[in-house]
């Protein structure tokens, strides 16, 4: 844009500015809800899911910030609209990598939870899928020789659902690797990350959580989306995150 016409375009500005009030400005100018979690927000209210609307609607809230009274600009403020008909599953892990960094970890989640038992897509491992399988598929590894310890000590309906799960991930990954001619087998000495022992009541539990941290982990970080949708379905098949939509 030249200077004349810039100095056009301000002084065209000029009669607008003057009649707007400084809560005027703001509303024109000020924060805007991210519209990838608006859209989410909104599928989540249309399909009745007030769990994950609730999530969605207080990030929005979050990424916008609010005045020094708590209360929230008014053109970033989250009314529900019609939402675009799409599967909730798969537009929520499609938005993994386009919603704002700092709210992937939720979008993942949420992926996780809506994970249902459709079948498991065809995928071609890049080098860092392939590299990721392989640690989950050690961490996997780690976890059914800790909860095997722990069967010695804790009732078995406390450990083996949790050893039945585990070894059916184990069969995923270790068919989604064998492709790469690289798959890690068991080894003896696994060290399961946190505080507790294999006789602790709380083992099982701790174990079920470092998993489910790192399958959140891969699905947030998962370098295309049909790897990522994968990675969520098996993180959903017998995972231990709550029911949605309370």
């Amino acid at each position: 844009m030249n200077q004349r016409i810039r100095s056009l375009a301000v002084l065209l500005a000029l009669p607008f500015l003057a009649s707007c009030t400084v809560d005027d400005v703001v509303e024109a100018f000020g924060p805007r809800p991210d519209s990838q979690l608006v859209e989410l927000a909104d599928l989540a209210h249309a399909y009745g899911r007030t769990g994950h609307a609730d999530e969605l609607a207080a990030e929005i809230t979050r990424l916008c910030g609010t005045h020094a009274d708590g209360t929230v600009p008014e053109s970033c403020s989250y009314t529900p609209g019609e939402a675009t008909a799409a599967d909730a599953f798969t537009a929520t892990v499609d938005a993994v990598d386009e919603v704002p960094d700092d709210s992937r970890d939720l979008i993942a989640r949420q992926a996780v939870q809506l994970a249902g038992d459709a079948e498991l897509p065809a995928v071609e491992l890049s080098t860092e899928a392939a590299e990721q399988a392989r640690t989950l598929l050690r961490a996997e590894y780690a976890a059914t020789s800790g909860l095997g310890t722990a069967r010695a000590f804790l009732p078995a309906e406390q450990v083996d659902p949790l050893i039945d799960a585990a070894e059916h991930r184990i069969d995923l990954l270790r068919e989604v690797l064998s492709p790469t001619g690289d798959v890690p087998v068991a080894e003896a000495g696994y060290e399961v990350a946190g505080d507790l022992g294999p006789a602790d009541p709380g083992f099982p539990g701790m174990v079920a959580t470092e998993l489910d941290a790192a399958w959140l982990t891969a699905v947030r970080d998962a370098d295309d989306d049909t790897w990522r949708r994968w990675l969520a379905l098996v993180a959903g098949r017998g995972e231990t995150h709550p029911d949605v939509g309370a």
